[in-house]
């Protein structure tokens, strides 16, 4: 009798080992679901603002980043193999890419070119392109019934400034969206001398 009372007894001591282990397991799960569904909303949320904002940060984990330089910027992986740098050992990126398209009209008069190709004498013409951020200079020449244009010097400045601050949430009031008494949220906006640049910033999840 004394045996199976004893018996009973670590059983229960060994039920409440279990039932507590599972409560913390079960506790640590929820924890690690619940965290991993805010950042999964945060990065999904970052990149619908990403058109309008030209700024984005991603929290990734060692597998997304992974994934990242395999499939979405392959152009960075091969740097990265190439010197040496392993994809496990990255704390974080930030990508910069910069748009600039220039449709403005220019002309330079050529004349002397012209003249050259009629009397078929041998001559050459400097032309610098400036407008903005971007200069191109180069020489037109004309000799031996060939007329070429040599680019001797391409450049591309810009100057970019990334800020991030706040302001005030929108919301409906009878209808009428304000931003008056709304909640305080972070936003970003680049400011670039020319072009359009766009900022990701990827952060490996700790």
């Amino acid at each position: 009798m004394i045996m199976l009372s004893l018996i009973w007894k670590n059983i229960k001591y060994v039920a409440v080992i279990v039932l507590v282990i599972a409560v913390v397991w079960f506790y640590k799960d929820y924890t690690f679901q619940k965290f991993e569904n805010v950042r999964q909303t945060e990065n999904a949320s970052q990149l619908r603002k990403s058109d309008s904002l030209r700024f984005t940060t991603q929290i990734l984990s060692e597998k997304e980043m992974k994934d990242y330089l395999q499939y979405q910027n392959s152009d960075l992986k091969k740097k990265l193999d190439n010197a040496g740098i392993k994809a496990s050992r990255i704390e974080s990126i930030v990508s910069n890419s910069y748009k600039y398209r220039d449709t403005t009209k220019r002309e330079t008069d050529l004349s002397g070119i012209v003249d050259a190709v009629r009397n078929n004498t041998p001559t050459s013409q400097e032309v610098v392109d400036t407008l903005n951020c971007w200069t191109t200079k180069g020489i037109i020449s004309y000799e031996n019934n060939k007329l070429k244009w040599r680019v001797l010097d391409r450049q591309f400045n810009n100057k970019s400034d990334g800020v991030l601050y706040w302001e005030r949430r929108q919301w409906k009031f009878l209808g009428i969206k304000t931003r008056l008494f709304g909640k305080k949220e972070f936003t970003s906006q680049n400011f670039d001398d020319c072009g359009e640049s766009r900022i990701m910033k990827i952060e490996k999840k700790k």
